[in-house]
């Protein structure tokens, strides 16, 4: 709950950012333009006070639509987009199904959740960090296959990025995981060929794992 709430936060803050960027954009370009605050209010029917305490941010929650028209009728187009900047939140589903994968694991395990990548700035982690005196491990969980390309580029933006010896890609044995897991492994490369009861019987043990690979719980 605590990450959920930092989370909204810390996007809350940067949306209020963003607006008033947007805004002092607006403002800069109607003086510049030598327009008053009269003749915008009366094109977009306001009344000059509204547009006034537009400008000033004095009203609660100005809406994209309301800075997209103001944007025309000074000759700008506004645009937005969304881009990965993080984790998103999981679900009840994701969360047990890692308590499963914990209670497997011997205690000659260190583990550690919700770990960043090392490089700094980035807002990704691992959903688990596995650490032996030689080897380090970090886990990826998915409750379910949803887009096959897409995970397989997750799984190597991790390898590349997470800074580990091996990754464990940990799915749900459910019936669609189980049907794609073999077409999986060959889309992920040769690293992934140790076989899950090779994984599972290291992770039992102990014993630093014989390379990356995929578990079904």
């Amino acid at each position: 709950m605590t990450t959920r709430e930092k989370r909204g936060v810390r996007g809350r803050r940067r949306g209020d950012q963003l607006t008033q960027r947007l805004v002092d954009e607006l403002r800069t370009t109607r003086v510049s333009s030598d327009v008053s605050q009269r003749v915008v209010a009366a094109e977009l029917g306001w009344s000059q006070s509204e547009f006034c305490r537009f400008e000033n941010r004095k009203t609660k929650g100005t809406s994209i639509g309301d800075l997209s028209a103001v944007a025309a009728v000074l000759g700008m187009e506004l645009s937005a987009g969304l881009h990965p900047a993080g984790e998103p939140i999981r679900d009840k589903g994701h969360q047990q199904l890692i308590n499963r994968f914990r209670a497997l694991l011997s205690p000659a395990f260190r583990v550690s959740a919700e770990v960043p990548l090392p490089t700094p700035g980035d807002r990704r982690s691992w959903d688990l960090l596995l650490r032996l005196p030689a080897q380090l491990t970090g886990v990826e969980a998915e409750t379910r296959i949803r887009d096959f390309q897409r995970l397989v580029r997750h799984v190597h933006q991790r390898e590349r990025d997470g800074g580990v010896d091996q990754v464990i890609l940990l799915l749900a044995a459910t019936r669609t995981n189980r049907e794609l897991v073999d077409e999986l492994r060959v889309a992920l490369g040769a690293a992934y060929a140790t076989s899950p009861r090779r994984i599972l019987g290291a992770l039992r043990a102990g014993q630093a794992l014989p390379g990356s690979g995929i578990v079904l719980l």
